[in-house]
């Protein structure tokens, strides 16, 4: 056994625009690879793929566009049920959009905006201004019309319920208070 285990290859690439070697650098979205003679030359070249997207489990209900299984997914903005004949297809089940009438709450921040429910790069939903990003302001729970008896602020997030005592919290960053009703 005189051969080693691993053997060293060395795999050289050049750039297409101008000729150098490309090498190996990290990003915030990862490893790609660069061109040696930048900042004369901006060539990238990703590592992997950019829309890279993981199937959880086959499902067992068939694609009504082209009669494939169905597979849960992990993308980029949460988990999804799509046809597992993708690219050749590119069904994707949305969810049924709830005919709510929630009634719109205004922001108290900017005053101008209104609230509305967001998902999040996870797929958790949290409140956020419609005028952002004109207002960043985003609270983690559906807020709701509760007068705050600290500051006498409008809009409360429910903290904890347990049988018909509810906690809240005032939704105004400089009070915060928390409070108890039944």
């Amino acid at each position: 056994m005189t051969e080693p285990l691993f053997q060293a290859t060395k795999h050289e690439e050049h750039c297409p625009q101008c000729g150098a070697l490309l090498q190996i650098k990290q990003g915030k979205k990862g490893l790609f690879l660069g061109c040696s003679a930048y900042p004369q030359c901006d060539y990238l070249k990703p590592l992997h793929a950019a829309n890279e997207v993981k199937i959880l489990k086959m499902l067992e209900q068939h694609c009504p566009e082209c009669g494939h299984l169905l597979a849960l997914k992990q993308g980029h903005f949460g988990m999804f049920i799509g046809c597992s004949n993708y690219p050749d297809c590119h069904f994707v089940v949305h969810e049924e959009a709830e005919e709510t009438t929630e009634e719109l709450l205004p922001c108290p921040e900017c005053k101008q905006g209104q609230l509305v429910a967001r998902r999040g790069r996870a797929g958790k939903p949290f409140y956020a201004c419609n005028r952002f990003p004109h207002c960043k302001f985003s609270v983690p729970n559906k807020p709701y019309v509760m007068d705050c008896p600290q500051c006498h602020g409008t809009l409360a997030l429910l903290k904890k319920q347990q049988g018909e005592q509810r906690t809240w919290q005032c939704i105004n960053k400089a009070c915060r208070h928390i409070f108890i009703t039944e």
